[in-house]
Formats: structure tokens, sequence, C-alpha cells
């Protein structure tokens, strides 16, 4: 084992003002490496000081000696007086794995293992590195011994020696990376370079505990505290280091880590939405499908631990799908044309003793508006009702949409009579306007201005108040027509009730001008905003800048540079380096397009970046690489290479980016420019991040699928 040469750092030169750093120099290097000293170090005495400097001199003695009972009195004496974080990380854990290798072959006592055990924990909690191989070695050591109590124990301590302090260090977003099995996500990229291997192998040691004894419950609990997934690449090389003898448990753990992955999944009801309509929207069901019955082994398998519903959660069944998850369900199946899920989603809901509710009773009506059949819809209504569900406001919205597209005007106008009767006590106000701002497109639909008319009037006398979405329906009807009088005269409404317009509108009175060949049509659009009272500013233009790109047309880029031209001339609306990007990444997402012109605008909005000394940055490169690698033709991966190769020479490449190269190349299924560019990260000296693991653990995998 190469040790940490010890002699080359001494506390005898520590001063308490100013504490120096501490300096450590590596087997074979003519370097020193420097660890800022805690600023805790400042403020002890010194009698600690001098009792700090003694352990460190018998640690060292000892490992000179190959003592391993010097070595352990000297961390004895540092983790009792609570000195132990004093010493640079490297000679603690230099003189750990020493004291481990004493722990494997017996020559320490029962006592010795258990303070050894203590002193570990605390300094993975409390190291200036984190260094948790110490404690990672020897928790496999327990593993191995079948001693389960004690790994899931000192596990605990070690969180209790954090003190409260941020393990994980990660937040609640999911990605769309699918992973093996069930079809769920992993979790995004950052969070895979803030987990350290070291703290994964942790959380995976104390789940393999729990898997040995069975309990799920508590497995699930020291996951969900974590906050992140096991990809499954470490959960591979975990097991095929440690138990690539015992198939069997291998085979146990990775259902165990599925189930683990499903119930995690499950307990964050917004997460797990994301997660099913992001499944929805890809060609092949396969992975949606998936999902389900994993899902649906969980409520009904010999262990389920699913329930189907809050109130019947069990000592068991500790997570439960949530209504918003069943209906979610249900609407990615329709979406897909799967109703034979749809079918049975419900009927396993009537087998798991739940009656479904008004909301999922909507989403069904809303496919069958989808697909324009209006009979479905109508009859699902009666069904409803006939099972003494009682529809809401959103129900109503439901219908009436469908019925209007249908073009059963009588019938949905019929509905919206009868719903302007109920008293809809604590219904969302947002809720009941939407069904008269659905009256107000569906006659809008038939032409029927004067209806239109004479329901706002009502509304503005007896309520609800017309809002932004009544008043943007009316601007969209009458863009399209290039009706400019009246499109006017709402906007001058607008102005009257103080309602200011959105993105959405100014985007809509944009498009019109711009149909109508107005040329001026941006100017125009900052007048009419200013008599609305707002004064458009970075954001404002950023805004519109971004909706006109989702339409990447030649005539919408046009506009939108005519907007940035305004926005530089404007002194208070300056643009930034986010609104270049924006048009940037709106240009590489453009088709149809000659490249020689695309590569003009290119030039011109560098250009204009550089006049204002505005440089691309990390974030910048890695939006545009992304946007660019999104689109098929070749044009598009040149252009993510030449942005790559930027970074190279600025050198701004890091992790993120290899990630999102990566990602982008594994979608293209682009296998051998993949291999290209993992080469190259690792001959540039990058450890990749656990996230960028898994993605070349993808990439290298035998059956490659491109999800």
């Amino acid at each position: 084992m190469n040790r940490v040469a010890r002699k080359s750092f001494s506390l005898n030169t520590i001063r308490l003002k100013p504490a120096p750093p501490f300096h450590v120099t590596e087997p074979g290097d003519s370097h020193k490496k420097t660890y800022v000293v805690p600023s805790s170090l400042r403020g002890l005495e010194a009698v600690q000081i001098d009792l700090a400097k003694k352990g460190q001199a018998q640690l060292l003695s000892g490992r000179d000696k190959n003592d391993p009972s010097q070595v352990l009195e000297a961390l004895s004496l540092l983790h009792g007086r609570k000195l132990l974080h004093v010493l640079p990380p490297p000679q603690v854990e230099d003189g750990l794995r020493f004291l481990l290798g004493e722990l494997s072959t017996g020559k320490l006592s029962f006592a010795d293992e258990e303070l050894y055990a203590r002193i570990a924990a605390l300094h993975a909690a409390s190291s200036i590195t984190s260094s948790t191989d110490a404690l990672c070695a020897f928790l496999l050591l327990r593993l191995k011994q079948m001693n389960f109590t004690a790994v899931i124990e000192l596990y605990d301590e070690y969180l209790k020696g954090l003190r409260g302090r941020e393990i994980w260090n990660v937040d609640d977003v999911e990605d769309d990376v699918i992973s093996q099995g069930a079809g769920l996500v992993s979790d995004e990229h950052d969070r895979g370079m803030q987990v350290t291997q070291g703290r994964l192998t942790l959380l995976l040691i104390v789940i393999a505990a729990h898997a040995s004894q069975d309990a799920f419950k508590s497995a699930l609990q020291t996951y969900l505290e974590t906050g992140i997934r096991l990809y499954p690449p470490s959960v591979d090389s975990f097991l095929a280091a440690n138990f690539a003898h015992n198939p069997a448990f291998a085979a146990k753990f990775k259902s165990f880590i599925a189930r683990l992955d499903l119930a995690r999944m499950i307990s964050r009801p917004t997460s797990l939405s994301k997660h099913i309509m992001n499944l929805a929207t890809r060609h092949s069901t396969e992975l949606l499908e998936s999902l389900y019955k994993s899902i649906a082994d969980g409520l009904f398998g010999p262990d389920a631990y699913i329930a189907p519903e809050s109130t019947k959660k069990t000592s068991s069944k500790i997570v439960a799908l949530t209504e918003v998850g069943w209906v979610t369900l249900l609407s990615a199946f329709l979406r897909c044309r799967r109703r034979d899920l749809a079918s049975k989603l419900w009927e396993d809901q009537l087998t798991l003793g739940i009656t479904p509710g008004v909301s999922l009773w909507t989403t069904l009506i809303d496919s069958y508006g989808a697909t324009n059949e209006a009979d479905a819809a109508v009859a699902s209504w009666n069904m409803m009702k006939a099972q003494g569900i009682q529809p809401d406001a959103l129900a109503y919205r439901a219908l009436i949409a469908t019925l209007f597209k249908g073009r059963r005007r009588s019938e949905a106008l019929r509905f919206f009579q009868s719903f302007q009767k109920l008293p809809f006590q604590g219904a969302s106000e947002g809720h009941f306007l939407s069904v008269y701002n659905t009256v107000i497109d569906g006659l809008l639909s038939f032409n029927d201005e004067t209806a239109v008319q004479a329901l706002l009037e009502k509304m503005e006398k007896h309520g609800p108040k017309p809002d932004l979405i009544s008043y943007n329906t009316l601007l969209a009807y009458y863009g399209r027509r290039g009706n400019f009088k009246s499109l006017a005269s709402v906007v001058g409404r607008m102005v009257e009730l103080k309602i200011a317009g959105d993105v959405y509108s100014f985007s809509t009175i944009l498009s019109a001008l711009l149909r109508a060949g107005r040329d001026d049509a941006p100017d125009l659009l900052i007048n009419i905003m200013r008599k609305q009272g707002i004064q458009p500013n970075v954001a404002t233009y950023s805004a519109i800048i971004d909706h006109q790109l989702q339409a990447p047309t030649i005539k919408n880029f046009e506009t939108v540079m005519r907007l940035l031209y305004r926005m530089e001339e404007d002194a208070a609306a300056q643009p930034n380096v986010k609104t270049y990007t924006s048009i940037l990444a709106g240009l590489d997402r453009m088709e149809g397009i000659d490249s020689r012109r695309k590569n003009e605008w290119r030039k011109e909005i560098t250009w204009r970046m550089k006049k204002r000394r505005i440089d691309l940055n990390e974030v910048t490169y890695h939006v545009l690489i992304s946007s660019s690698l999104k689109h098929p033709p070749s044009e598009g991966l040149e252009q993510a290479l030449s942005y790559y190769r930027q970074m190279q020479r600025r050198k701004l490449t890091n992790d993120t980016t290899w990630y999102v190269l990566l990602l982008g190349l594994l979608r293209r299924n682009n296998w051998a420019l993949a291999e290209e560019i993992i080469t190259d990260m690792f001959a540039s000296g990058h450890r990749p991040s656990v996230a960028v693991e898994h993605l070349i653990a993808k990439i290298r995998q035998p059956n490659k699928d491109g999800t």
C-alpha cells in the first residue's frame, strides 16, 4: 500500500495567528499538496494544540513502527479530545487503513474494533476531503461477516457525525435518461456530479445490509434521506466487486434496488407525474407499459409495498400512489392511444376498492375531446353521474370543450347553462373562470362575435370578471383574421380595465402585425406595451424572443433579429448572455434553411456579442451543444463539435460538458463518435462523475437502443 509521506507536515509549525495551511507530500510527487486548516483551528487553546501535536507525533511514530496499538492510541486520543479534524485527512486515512488490515486478521480486540468504527465514522463525516474510504472498507468487512446490525448502526453514527449537514446536496428534479428495469429515470446530472463515489458506496453497503434482512421499509427510509438515485452502473460495479461469488444475493439486491427506486419515485408525486408524461411523448410505449407493470406488481404482488391511496397505507405498504399519479397514468395511456392500458388501470382501481373520482373521469372526457369523440364524452359524463360522482368545474370545462370541438354548439351551451345555475361553493376561481373562457373560445370557433361580446358584458357586470386569458383568446381570434380594428379595441379595453398583457398577448399582436406585412411590427409592439404602462426591459424582450423562436421559421427569426437590434439600441434593455444564447439555440433548431444563411446569422450574432464584450460561458456552450445535438442533420452535429472545440481551446470543459455531449450522441445512436469523446475525456485527465459513468455504461452496453 502506498502511504502518505507523513513526516512532511508537523503540527509544530502551527501558530495561532495566522493559521498556516497543511502541507503533505505524496509519494512520488515532487510538489506539495495544500489542505486548508479549518477556521476552528484558530480558536484552539494552547493545551489543545499541544495535545494535537502529541497525537500526530504518536500516529506518525506508530506508522513508522507498524505498531497498531500506538496508531490506535493516537487516533483514540485525538478522537476523544475532538481534535481529529486538525490533522490532514490523508494522515488519518492512512492510519485507519493500516488498522483495518490488522482488524481483518483478527489482531485487534472487539473493543478496539468498536473504537476504530467510531473514529472512521467521525472522520468520514468531518473530513475536509469527506473521505469515506476507511469507513467503507470497515463496513464491507462487517457486511461480509454478515454482521448487518453493526453495518446499520455504524452508518447511523456516521449520519449523526454530520450534525444535520447536507449529505448529498441534491434537489428533487428528475431528468429523462432512461435506466434499466422498470423504466425509471435517473436524477439530474448535477446530482451525479455532487455525490462522490465513496458516499454512493456507503449507501449501497447499508442497503445491502437491509436487503440481507429483508428490511425494505428501513432501506427505503435510508434511501429517501439521500434524495438521489443509485445508477445501474454503480450497482453493477458494487456487486461485481463484492458479490460476484454470490449470484443469488446479487439478483436479490438488484430486485431490491428496483423496488426502492419505484417506491422513491412514487413518494414524489410531482416527479412521478413529470416522468410519466416524458414517457408518453416517446414513439414507443414499451417503457410506459413497463413502468405500470412494476407499479401493479407493487400494488398486487406477494410482497406488495404500494398503497393505492394515502388512506390505505400500512406498515408494509409504506408509499401511496396518489390521485395525481393515477390521473397522470390514465392521461398518458390515453394520449398514447393505449386504451387497453387505460381499461386495465380502471379495472385495477375497482379491484383495489377505489372508486374513480371526478379527476379521473375528467381526464377520460378530455381524452375523448382530443380524439373528437363527443358521443363517448357524453356517455362517460352520464356514467359518472350515474355512479354518484358530482362533476366539478373542470369536468364541465372538459365536456363543453369537447362538444364545441365536435361542432355541437347547442348541446355545449345547454351544459353551460346548467353549469351557471350551480353554486360550486369553494370552487377555485381559476377553475370556475376556465369554463367561461372555454365557452368564449368555443363561440369564436363559430365566429359568433356578438354572443362573445354579450357574454363578456355579463361577466363584467355579474362575474366572474374576465381575466387575461379571456382577452388573450380574443386577441388570438382577431389576430388570425387580421382584424386590426378589433385587435386595437381589445387592447384598449385591457388598458381601461388595467389588465396588463403577457408574453402570449404581445407575441400574438406581433404575429398579427407580421402577417399583415408590417416591417415596423417590433416598433408598433413596443408602443402598444408602453400604452399599457409596461416599460420593456431585458426580461420582456427575452420572453417575446423565446416565444417567437418556438416557431423556427425564417420570418420569425428575422423578427427576432429586429427585436435584438431594438434591444441593443435601448439603454434600459441591453441584451445579456442569456438573450444571445437563446437566439443562437433557436438558430440551431431551425431546419430547412441553407447552412450558408445560418452561418451568416451565427457570425453576426457572435460579432455583436464580441462588440459588447459578452463571452460565451460554460452554461451558454452547454445549451448550444445540447440544442445542436437534438436535431438529426449532420450540420447540427458539426456545430455541436465546433462548440466543444471552442470550449477546449478556452479550457472551459467540465463534467457537464461531457455529460451533455455523451447524452446527445447517445440519443443520436452515434456510438463511434461517443467512444472518441470518451477517449478524449479520459485523455484530458478528467475523472467522470457517477452520472457520466452511467452514460458511458449505456453507450457501451451490448444491446443499444438509444433510449
